[in-house]
């Protein structure tokens, strides 16, 4: 298991084993939705903001 940075509150991330890159994950520190841009190394970037359709 390896740590990232979170971009946020500069915590430390862990990295499950097995995680993939574009996995939505947390910040433990800050709650900060985060994206996993790079397994090796261990980078994190914040996760794009989901907006609804709502059917368009």
């Amino acid at each position: 298991m390896a740590d990232a940075e979170c971009p946020e509150c500069a915590g430390k991330v862990p990295l499950k084993a097995g995680a993939e890159e574009g996995e939505i994950i947390s910040c433990p520190d800050c709650g900060t939705r985060l994206e996993i841009a790079s397994v090796n190394p261990p980078k994190v970037q914040l996760a794009p903001k989901v907006e609804e359709d709502w059917g368009e």
